[in-house]
């Protein structure tokens, strides 16, 4: 899914801004309408938009929202926060608080499409797993590693309970059999990914290492399609910071990449015969 819209706005900020503000104002207890009818000048279902990350709003609206919802302290300072970032004038490609942010857009997608290589993405690992990789480490204090890693498991519990959106798991063989520890936490975390494959809602699959080059060998992405916003995002992890692409020139391209990569994996019943056979090795 992609859409066709390519306008200067800072799409992610404005979009976790939306959603945010639905978020508190849920929290308050106000339907959409009567949040709407409390702000002067506003006409009727600007608010929505707003929710949607479809309009800017000004400073003193979201002050306005804000004061309606509540909200006050370390709070409304970051949800202001956001809204001047909302509010630029181009559409930055870093995003600060990046791993924050990518859990909100996570959390509000209908649809999230995977391609990970050599290695397994964030949401889909155990606790034990994510452990082993975050003490590698560069930016993580010691401290940070567990209360992260069980956040990483909690994401993923999300992803398996959630019948309502529709997701795609591509990972490459190196990923199932590179050693993140001891041999049965490595069985633990084949057995979390081929849970994630039994469900329904949740296609996964697997690229042999001897099927050749493909589109996307050296390029792990993730994609985000935000039913309420109509946006695709493509989110690209570095070591200290991620890069959201919101725009149909960059989107474009990476579902039609995800297509191919799709192309080159094994079926569903195959990637679970493979997973079982190296879980016995």
């Amino acid at each position: 899914m992609t859409t066709h819209r390519d306008d200067d706005d800072p799409v992610v900020q404005r979009i976790l801004l939306g959603d945010q503000l639905r978020e508190l104002r849920d929290r308050a207890g106000f339907t959409i309408e009567e949040a709407n009818s409390r702000v002067p000048g506003w006409y009727k279902g600007k608010l929505g938009k707003v929710e949607n990350g479809e309009l800017r709003t000004k400073p003193a609206e979201v002050d306005l929202l804000l004061d309606l919802y509540g909200v006050t302290g370390k709070a409304a300072t970051a949800v202001r926060k956001l809204g001047e970032q909302s509010r630029g004038k181009t559409s930055p490609s870093r995003v600060p608080y990046w791993a924050k942010q990518h859990i909100g857009l996570e959390r509000s997608a209908s649809e999230i499409r995977l391609w990970f290589g050599e290695c397994v993405p964030g949401p889909l690992q155990t606790r034990e797993y994510a452990r082993a990789q975050l003490q590698t480490s560069l930016v993580l204090a010691p401290a940070e590693i567990e209360p992260n890693a069980r956040e990483r498991e909690r994401r993923g519990d999300m992803l398996l309970s959630d019948g309502q959106r529709r997701i795609w798991i591509v990972l490459g063989e190196q990923a199932l059999r590179k050693p993140f520890g001891p041999p049965e936490l490595m069985r633990g975390q084949l057995a979390r990914l081929l849970e994630f494959g039994a469900q329904p809602h949740i296609t996964f699959r697997v690229i042999e290492t001897s099927s050749g080059p493909h589109v996307g060998l050296c390029y792990p992405f993730t994609l985000l399609y935000l039913e309420r916003a109509d946006r695709t995002i493509a989110h690209i992890e570095t070591l200290t910071n991620a890069e959201y692409l919101p725009k149909p020139k960059h989107t474009d391209v990476y579902s039609l990449a995800y297509e191919h990569i799709l192309g080159a994996a094994l079926s569903e019943d195959e990637t679970r015969k493979l997973v079982e056979r190296i879980m016995k090795e």
